[in-house]
């Protein structure tokens, strides 16, 4: 059976972010970068992040700030 989905809370999108741009903005390469400023307005306008985008983030959070 296929596992469901439950998104992460917004805040924790919000922490992700903040702590990547923060802590481990020079680590990002170019395509890095534009993602998690797009993330970062989307946020900003309170949408929600898709299930890809969330995954994406929480590989770039896991791997870039060690």
């Amino acid at each position: 059976m296929a596992e469901i989905w439950k998104p992460q809370s917004p805040d924790i999108h919000k922490y992700w972010v903040s702590t990547i741009l923060d802590e481990a903005s020079d680590l990002l390469n170019s395509w890095e970068t534009t993602f998690i400023e797009s993330i970062d307005e989307r946020l900003s306008m309170k949408l929600p992040l898709t299930q890809r985008q969330e995954e994406i983030l929480e590989k770039i959070y896991a791997e870039k700030t060690k």
